[in-house]
């Protein structure tokens, strides 16, 4: 009698451990956060991306397409020469792309995601002005590589973060939410 109870219980115990992932075929992901550290200045930036999972990788993990779209308020200073003071200034920045991730789903878990991914875009700088000359903005493309994870509070809402280059800020992290 007590194998019997001890098989009913493993079995229950494994088909309880037999978790969803968190990206699967045809889900829908959508981070918005707050960036730091970057070269436009200390101000952090703002961002908004999404993702939708495509491409299944077998249980390796699944392959995600979506964009971003990332404003931030540069602050510079030109460093004048001996006859000229040093001169702060500011100017916006927008970014815009697509982007693809990979998905590892090396470990079952509805709760942490882990992803790797690269991004191409354009940059859109606005114009300034120092000792009285205007700049003209300017507009230019931009790729980006990152790394990122999740952690899901339930289906539906958790937190991220990524670390990376290309986009306004070198780390973003924020509020995520799952359609």
């Amino acid at each position: 009698m007590k194998k019997q109870v001890l098989v009913l219980l493993f079995g229950v115990f494994a088909l309880t451990l037999n978790a969803q992932k968190i990206m699967e075929k045809g889900d829908f992901m959508l981070n918005a956060g707050i960036g730091a550290f970057s070269n436009h200045g200390l101000i952090p930036s703002l961002n908004a991306s999404f993702e939708i999972g495509v491409i299944p990788t077998g249980e390796i993990g699944i392959v995600t397409f979506g964009g971003i779209a990332a404003y931030q308020l540069g602050l510079d200073t030109y460093y004048g020469y001996s006859y000229y003071p040093d001169e702060s200034y500011t100017y916006s920045v927008f970014v815009i792309g697509g982007r693809a991730s990979w998905h590892l789903q090396t470990f079952e878990s509805d709760k942490w995601d882990v992803y790797a991914g690269a991004g191409v875009g354009v940059q859109f700088r606005s114009g300034y002005e120092v000792y009285g000359y205007n700049y003209d903005g300017d507009v230019g493309p931009y790729g980006e590589g990152y790394v990122g994870g999740r952690m899901m509070f339930n289906e539906t809402f958790g937190l991220f973060g990524e670390v990376g280059y290309g986009t306004l800020s070198s780390i973003k992290f924020g509020v995520t939410f799952g359609f």
